[in-house]
């Protein structure tokens, strides 16, 4: 059958009287053909069918407008009730903001994060563990940089001049704290005035000086004992009398009383024992202590004798006559400190030549050896002071185990981190607390902000970033993060008629949407709603979602055509074919008759033309006129 709407004409199909234009609408669309005031709702129908909004196929069926504006309400209240979520959501985290950072936590700048720094992170792998900086403020922050930086330095020269006092005394570099402390005694070895010879420096001579001293030791305490017990009777220079033996031995054999004065070989021996006595005179009493005289030569004797034994072991310490106990004490006491304090040295010989270079007696110092050794016991001095301090307490046993060098590392590590911090926790202050002038937050805090502040961004970034979506959905009503919940719906002043219908249906939406028990749409909702349903899923972060749909205000037009369809013709909808060529006409998708607009006007003219023609007629009859160009002839 030709489409009078597509042809354009008026001519009936089954016969030649032309069809009112009302008619070949209704036949086209589907319904009977309406008059009156039913003609305008159809003029109104027709013209829908030029509309960028229309109803799905579905929707064109008996009870079809009933489910889809079901559908419509459920699908709006879930979408609806994601928004009110997406809005909670970013207020609630803009209020956590505020109380964290303060009212210009906005100020912050975005680029800004609580995550800390890769170099803050990296203080964890080091060996010992680096400081912790979340209990620190700016001010503390930046005083620890300065110390560790000023500490830094310190240490990293240290460990040069330490490495360089090394090679002078044929030590490897120092690997702990301990071994350099070790170093800086050695160097001061070298300014004792009674030094070890080179030889004693060898660990196997060592074991023979010790044995020399022990015999020296024995002769001379027994010299002591001789000597105190002598000396009260005889002077000092009895021991070095050479005829002393013969002369007690004779006094001794000889006679004595009358005997021994008539003798002059007595006399004479009597004489040269007075001489050697303290009262400058023999007596009597003398006999008695010849044996005190010849202990106190023997003891002489034989320190003497032990001295030139061990002449070539002792060198110097080897006086001509005898030994000064102290200053041999003084010299082996310096071997002992050279050997053990670096007993590997001492093994090698090369190495062994090197330090004894350096400290063994008769040897001068290199003139750079007391420069290295200051600067590090100086270093050493304050490295100590850092260690025993509160902030290494719990890390100084294995800091003072490594190498100058690497604990300078280890400081510096924290200088880049510390600096960051400082940015950050300046940044934070900056903008201030209106309730607190002397803000000053740890790290910690600082970064507690910058997650309030961050997650205040995102949920107003996830809101704004469905804005357009949100728009349609709302339509009027959409007024971002100040879209009051309680007034989505509501009536608007000089509110088009769309925007009204659309009022309703929000309306009825944000009711279901306050239930407790949602979701209220089933896939089978969205279905039918086609591409009208609004969307709900929010996205991922950074996707905001689609848009889904053309908006509350684009539904419910095409929700009205369906229901003008269906009050104007029901019975058509009912019919399957008659449905059909409606849906063609008005059903979403299907192309648009290129004369729509001019039949929609003959509609619309339609009733005026019949109107006039009947007034026309009742004038003729009054007047008894007929039709024009018709005459009474047969």
């Amino acid at each position: 059958m030709t489409n009078p709407i597509a042809s354009g004409g008026g001519e009936d199909p089954e016969g030649s009287e032309a069809v009112p234009a009302p008619d070949a609408v209704a036949r086209a669309s589907g319904p009977t053909a309406p008059h009156g005031a039913a003609a305008e709702e159809l003029r109104a129908l027709v013209a829908a069918a030029g509309a960028d909004h229309r109803p799905l196929d579905h929707w064109l069926a008996p009870g079809g407008p009933e489910a889809a504006e079901d559908a419509a309400v459920r699908v709006t209240a879930d979408a609806l009730r994601a928004f009110l979520a997406r809005r909670a959501e970013a207020l609630a985290a803009r209020e956590r903001a505020a109380a964290a950072a303060g009212p210009r936590w906005s100020a912050l700048p975005p680029a800004l994060t609580g995550r800390p720094p890769a170099a803050e992170q990296a203080l964890a792998a080091l060996r010992p563990e680096g400081l912790g900086l979340a209990p620190l403020t700016r001010a503390r922050a930046a005083d620890l940089a300065r110390g560790l930086s000023g500490l830094a330095v310190h240490l990293e020269k240290a460990d040069a001049r330490a490495s360089a006092l090394a090679a002078l005394l044929g030590r490897d570099a120092p690997r702990s704290t301990r071994e350099a402390e070790e170093l800086v005694s050695l160097a001061g070895l070298a300014a004792g005035p009674h030094r070890a010879p080179e030889h004693w420096l060898d660990p196997e001579v060592l074991p023979r000086v010790r044995a020399a001293r022990a015999d020296l030791a024995d002769a001379t305490r027994r010299l002591a004992e001789s000597e105190a017990a002598a000396t009260a009777t005889f002077r000092p220079e009895i021991v070095t009398l050479p005829e002393l033996p013969d002369v007690a031995r004779r006094l001794t054999e000889g006679a004595r009383g009358l005997g021994g004065t008539l003798s002059g070989t007595v006399r004479a021996d009597r004489r040269i024992i007075g001489a050697f006595t303290t009262a400058g005179t023999w007596r009597r009493d003398l006999y008695d202590k010849l044996p005190l005289a010849l202990a106190w030569s023997a003891a002489h004797e034989r320190l003497r004798s032990l001295v030139r034994a061990h002449g070539a072991l002792l060198g110097r310490y080897a006086a001509p006559e005898l030994a000064d106990p102290a200053v041999l004490d003084a010299a082996l006491g310096h071997a002992e400190a050279l050997h053990r304090l670096a007993p590997d040295t001492l093994a090698d010989p090369r190495r062994r030549g090197l330090l004894a270079g350096q400290l063994a007696d008769g040897r001068t110092p290199a003139p750079e050896l007391t420069g290295h050794a200051a600067a590090v016991r100086d270093a050493l001095a304050d490295w100590r002071g850092v260690l025993r301090g509160p902030l290494l307490a719990d890390r100084a046993e294995e800091l003072a185990g490594q190498p100058l060098g690497r604990a300078a590392r280890w400081a510096s590590a924290h200088l880049a981190p510390l600096a960051a911090a400082a940015e950050l926790l300046g940044a934070v202050a900056a903008v201030g607390r209106d309730d607190d002038p002397a803000y000053a937050p740890t790290l910690e805090e600082a970064r507690t902000v910058l997650d309030a502040v961050r997650e205040a961004r995102r949920a107003t970034g996830a809101l704004d970033a469905r804005a357009g979506a949100d728009r349609l959905l709302l339509g009027p009503w959409y007024q971002g993060l100040d879209t009051e919940p309680s007034g989505i719906g509501a009536p608007l002043p000089d509110a088009t008629p769309g925007q009204a219908a659309a009022g309703e249906l929000l309306a009825r939406a944000r009711d279901l949407a306050a239930r407790a028990d949602g979701p209220h749409a089933e896939d089978r909702h969205r279905e039918l709603l086609g591409r009208y349903a609004p969307d709900v899923a929010p996205g991922t972060d950074g996707d905001p979602g689609t848009a889904g749909g053309p908006g509350t205000l684009a539904l419910c037009r095409a929700l009205d055509i369906a229901r003008t369809a269906e009050r104007l013709a029901p019975d058509a909808l009912a019919d399957p074919e008659r449905r059909a060529r409606l849906a063609g006409l008005l059903a979403d998708g299907r192309p648009a008759p290129r004369d729509v607009p001019r039949q929609a006007g003959e509609i619309r003219a339609e009733p005026s033309a019949r109107r006039r023609g009947a007034q026309g007629g009742r004038r003729r009859a009054r007047t008894g006129g007929g039709r024009p160009g018709t005459t009474g002839h047969g």
